[in-house]
Parts: C-alpha cells; structure tokens; sequence
C-alpha cells in the first residue's frame, strides 16, 4: 500500500499537480531576467510569454509573430536588468499577478508583471510600471 501511494505521488508531481502555482510564477520571472540578460530569444519568445502577448507586442500572427519577436529581442543591445525582490504574488486560478523591483539602467523601478498558465506553465501576458 505505501508503494501505490509512494507512486501516485510521484506521478501527481511528474504531471504538474501539486506545484506550488505561486513560486512557478515568480520563476517565470526570474527566467524572465536571466532571458533578458542573455539575450536567449528562443526562451523568451518560445517559453515566456503567451501566443497573444507575442502577437500583441509585434502586431503579427503566429509563426511571423515569433520570428519578429525574435529578431527584435535580439537586437536589444547593452540592456542588463537585475531582479532587486518580488513585493507581491497573487494569483487567481490561472492568471497571476507579480509585481517586482527591477533595477536598469537609470534606476530601479516598480514594475507588474501578468501572468497566465498556458499548458501548466506560468508565461507572461502583459505588466505595467
């Protein structure tokens, strides 16, 4: 019987239950910042944020959407942003709100970060100052 329930848990945390939907959405952040400051593009536009973000943000459709998000991000040159703290995380089924310090060039800033779960994983939708 422990061996079954050992099991169920195992495969409960494989599939994606039991995560803790808070700190994956402040992860995504995190991955958010270490996208921006290597200029990993795939990451950024494959992983963490959501197919209308992208659309949104480079006023085209799918494939065409990803590939001027890519070439976009790429072109951002000498910008280093480091995560200062994470003031707030709320989230609400499957949208979530963080709201973090980001220092930049000429300061730090307050800046809200909206998430969505896209397939299990958090990805970004969209923030604001």
């Amino acid at each position: 019987m422990a061996r079954l329930v050992a099991l169920t848990c195992l495969l409960a945390l494989v599939a994606g239950c039991g995560g803790d939907d808070k700190k994956d959405a402040e992860q995504t952040v995190r991955d958010f910042v270490r996208a921006v400051n290597e200029r990993d593009a795939d990451t950024y536009c494959d992983d963490l944020i959501t197919e209308e973000f992208r659309e949104k943000s480079t006023f085209t459709n799918g494939d065409q959407a990803t590939e001027s998000c890519k070439r976009t991000f790429k072109a951002i040159k000498g910008l280093h942003i480091e995560l200062v703290r994470i003031v707030k995380t709320e989230v609400d089924g499957d949208k979530a709100t963080v709201v973090a310090v980001i220092r930049r060039p000429g300061g730090e800033i307050r800046q809200r970060l909206e998430l969505e779960k896209d397939d299990g994983d958090w990805k970004l939708a969209g923030g604001g100052a």
